[in-house]
């Protein structure tokens, strides 16, 4: 019985690492081979909007370097959290990735039943541009300025209603860090579009919002919105005359979105390389360059790794954001 027994695992043992080799070479030959089908992306929010916009305008150059077609679909809902879970359990051979931004990091304490961790059970694959944002007035509001916006807030707290995309949009997000850092109080009204946000605020059902530089420019030019300020660490090249926020009057103020595309976790290291190469070739044609400024969007290439340390620090900066402004999705 001992001999038979032994017989048996050590033929147990050679078909395991039969089965082990196999798959090593099925996996290496994966790789090697990678894409050998269409990618698809997915879009975690409704079409038209900035993501949509992003996703299109580089997924031609991605086909045009990795020799397959790179698909985009929609699949939006819960603040982006349904396209991400999908992804997150799909199978992580590359061939499905999901467009991040800013608001599924908040997504991160917003949902804490959305079904995936973020750094867990995605992994990043490659950033694709910064956005700063531009904040707006109705050009009836009676202030000219941050300090002017700050001051009118104060004397009339809760009086004054901002818009965004929803609960946790970057949109909201950054108004809720400028109240924070201000020190003033106003009433957030979530739309399901920033689109619909920006209608209201010309026509000054709300007085102002966050907004990107891309969809609020033709309204500041037409005068029907004032721009106030812009969120990031520097003024935007063509709104040259409105000064950052930390310049305006909420000294130390920055918020410049990001976004990016993540995959499931378990992706092979040469496959996110393939992948983010094809991302940093499409962000070198200069016609997609042109277009992510018409946008307002900054192109901005990275490492995997310097991708995640983005994702890291906004998950934590944007947790403290609603821990102190005790926000909760109804």
């Amino acid at each position: 019985m001992g001999q038979i027994t032994q017989s048996r695992r050590t033929v147990l043992t050679m078909a395991g690492a039969l089965l082990l080799n196999a798959a090593s070479d099925v996996s290496a030959q994966g790789v090697t081979n990678f894409p050998n089908k269409p990618i698809k992306v997915i879009v975690p929010s409704a079409p038209g909007g900035v993501a949509d916009i992003l996703t299109r305008l580089i997924a031609p150059k991605m086909s045009e370097k990795l020799g397959q077609p790179v698909i985009v679909e929609y699949r939006a809902g819960a603040a982006g959290t349904i396209g991400l879970n999908s992804v997150a359990r799909s199978t992580p051979d590359g061939y499905t990735l999901v467009f991040v931004s800013e608001t599924h990091a908040a997504g991160e304490t917003l949902y804490p039943k959305r079904g995936y961790n973020m750094l867990r059970e995605l992994v990043p694959v490659t950033p694709i541009g910064n956005f700063p944002q531009v904040l707006a007035v109705n050009k009836n509001l009676p202030v000219n300025s941050v300090k002017d916006l700050i001051d009118y807030a104060k004397v009339n707290p809760n009086t004054l209603s901002y818009g965004s995309g929803g609960v946790g949009n970057t949109y909201h997000m950054g108004m809720e860090l400028m109240n924070q850092m201000a020190g003033i109080k106003m009433q957030h009204v979530p739309y399901s579009a920033a689109s619909s946000a920006r209608t209201d605020l010309i026509s000054g059902q709300i007085q102002l919002m966050f907004d990107t530089v891309g969809s609020m420019e033709p309204h500041i030019k037409a005068g029907t919105v004032r721009a106030l300020g812009i969120s990031s660490a520097q003024r935007f090249q063509r709104l040259a005359s409105v000064p950052t926020l930390a310049e305006a009057g909420v000294p130390g103020y920055l918020f410049e979105s990001w976004c990016g595309l993540m995959g499931p976790a378990g992706m092979p290291a040469a496959v996110i390389t393939k992948i983010n190469e094809a991302v940093s070739f499409a962000l070198q044609d200069k016609q997609i360059q042109a277009q992510f400024e018409l946008n307002g969007v900054i192109p901005r290439t990275g490492t995997q790794q310097e991708f995640g340390g983005w994702i890291k620090m906004s998950i934590d900066k944007l947790a403290q954001v609603i821990k102190v402004g005790d926000i909760k999705v109804d």
